[in-house]
């Protein structure tokens, strides 16, 4: 009984330690420094809008050739708002 008790908080400590390692998603406006900063002084085209769909299908865009990653950098800023999420979900940063 003792060791089926050491094991079961051997696999909670285990599960708390990875959840706390695992950094914040990054968010539009939020906080942090994994913050998506977009400057205010532009407005967000249509092609942006839902935004849920925006994140989840510009690769594909931009891959396909209908956006080129050049365009993108008249808005975003790399460092403060691609490369935050490129380095969350593990693909090449920016330039």
């Amino acid at each position: 009984m003792n060791k089926f008790l050491l094991l079961i908080l051997l696999i909670a400590l285990a599960t708390t330690l990875t959840l706390a390692c695992v950094p914040e998603k990054p968010v539009k406006d939020g906080k942090g420094e994994l913050a998506v900063v977009i400057d205010r002084e532009f407005t967000s085209p249509v092609t942006h809008s839902p935004i849920d769909w925006w994140q989840t299908h510009h690769p594909h865009v931009v891959n396909s050739g209908d956006i080129k990653e050049k365009d993108c950098l008249y808005c975003h800023n790399a460092e403060r708002s691609c490369n935050n999420c490129h380095g969350y979900v593990g693909v090449r940063k920016i330039k």
